[in-house]
């Protein structure tokens, strides 16, 4: 039997999440409390999916907990701080992956102006892996099942022949839900030990 191919997400796993500092500078940002939270989740998948514009996004976000007009431009700019620092041990880990000859991909849930933030800076290392899919590409987002079909068809694979790792039990529902094999990602000891290496 052959290699699995692999699907990598990215925050979480290829990518650090940010810190601490990030949701205290969006607050400070949009002149809001930690009441934004709730509508800044339910409006993510939208923003995620490209099925809104960033600058909606943040309007729709003032308008639904009564701050009124925000500073977008402010808004976006707070929100992808912090959002663009690679994890380099686990990228140089699934780049070897990729000169070994596994079939490697990403899919990750990302807006468009941050995945155009990410793609300027990380291109060196984006161009090595078979595909990447990102759901503003696509317009559609874990943990809906056409997402992870899409990665899969571009990475010119089959579901149950694809192993998945992630940092987040929704996103790996999803996965085993659309047929593949996932694993929750804790660190590179991870991901070599769901592949024998």
């Amino acid at each position: 039997m052959g290699r699995p191919a692999l699907l990598f997400d990215m925050y979480g796993v290829l990518m650090h999440l940010p810190g601490p500092q990030h949701g205290a500078g969006i607050l400070d940002a949009i002149g809001a409390d930690a009441r934004v939270w709730t509508v800044y989740e339910e409006l993510r998948y939208r923003l995620d999916a490209a099925l809104i514009t960033e600058t909606a996004y943040w309007q729709q976000i003032g308008e639904r907990v009564g701050l009124g007009s925000i500073d977008s431009a402010r808004a976006i700019e707070a929100d992808y701080a912090g959002c663009l620092e690679a994890d380099i041990g686990t990228v140089k880990h699934v780049l070897d992956l990729i000169g070994d000859g596994w079939k490697v991909g990403i899919l990750s849930n990302i807006p468009p102006g941050l995945a155009a933030r990410v793609r300027s800076k990380h291109g060196h290392w984006l161009e090595a892996f078979d595909a990447v899919t990102f759901s503003c590409d696509i317009g559609v987002a874990k943990p809906e099942q056409e997402a992870y079909e899409v990665a899969v068809d571009a990475l010119q694979a089959d579901p149950k022949g694809t192993v998945f790792f992630d940092d987040r039990p929704d996103y790996l529902a999803g996965a085993e839900a659309a047929g593949l094999k996932a694993v929750r990602f804790s660190g590179w000891d991870s991901v070599a030990s769901a592949l024998g290496l």
